[in-house]
């Protein structure tokens, strides 16, 4: 990946830069990505014609996969309509060391993933950050999260509200720091027990993957004033209150 006519990193931060104004054409979904790749439907398309020069260029079975997860993500990417990037646009236009910082991390981050769902759940975190919902740090700790996690852990994070969260290994849950250690109640409430919960970062994977996470704290302050709320009317309801 060395070759100097195709400097990827800088390629992946110009193109994410356009995300929301690429306009792919929607015959590009119709088809799978090994064909994409393979007839050089990419070849003339703006923004991503160099993802096809890197395969004439590269052969390997690793490179090739790796051109394929970098797609997958653009795709995602480009379906999600969540706001104005114009900030996010102008950074990496405005500032070569940041547009250097952003292509390479996501460079290192799309090659380390293990599996092809992955990329999808990559693209939803640094929209967040495309739209400021999140620093770039935060996003580079969602996404080793991401990286270090099973599929299946990470499906069951994305779950449904109303479907329970069953992890494949409590202990590897926690190692890829979805969960944590923590003083939980007990059931028989004799004493405290040591358990394990969802981390800060587990719980802004989820509702980032659930599409929950923004407006989340608006919501929750709704929430708190509506307890308050039912909570001020038993009060106005017990004759105790009064007495």
């Amino acid at each position: 990946m060395n070759d100097p006519k195709l400097n990827i990193s800088d390629n992946l931060a110009d193109t994410v830069a356009e995300i929301g104004l690429m306009g792919l054409p929607a015959e590009i979904l119709e088809f799978s990505i090994d064909q994409v790749l393979d007839e050089g439907l990419l070849k003339d398309i703006p923004f991503v014609g160099w993802i096809s020069k890197g395969i004439t260029l590269q052969r390997s079975i690793s490179d090739r996969i790796l051109f394929h997860k970098i797609l997958r993500f653009l795709l995602a990417l480009e379906s999600i309509d969540s706001g104005s990037k114009e900030s996010f646009r102008q950074k990496i236009k405005s500032n070569p060391k940041f547009k250097r910082k952003v292509g390479e991390h996501l460079l290192l981050i799309l090659d380390r993933i293990d599996d092809l769902s992955k990329p999808q759940m990559i693209a939803k975190c640094f929209d967040h950050h495309l739209t400021e919902d999140i620093e770039f740090a935060h996003f580079i700790e969602l996404a080793q999260v991401i990286e270090r996690s099973t599929i299946g852990d990470l499906e069951a994070l994305s779950c449904g509200s109303n479907k329970p969260m069953l992890f494949g290994s409590v202990g590897q849950a926690a190692g890829c720091g979805i969960l944590e250690y923590g003083i939980c109640s007990s059931e028989t409430d004799e004493s405290p027990e040591i358990g394990t919960r969802l981390s800060r970062l587990g719980e802004d994977l989820r509702d980032i993957l659930r599409d929950r996470f923004r407006g989340r704290e608006e919501r929750k302050k709704k929430e708190m004033e509506e307890r308050l709320r039912r909570f001020d009317i038993i009060l106005e309801n017990d004759p105790r209150a009064s007495g």
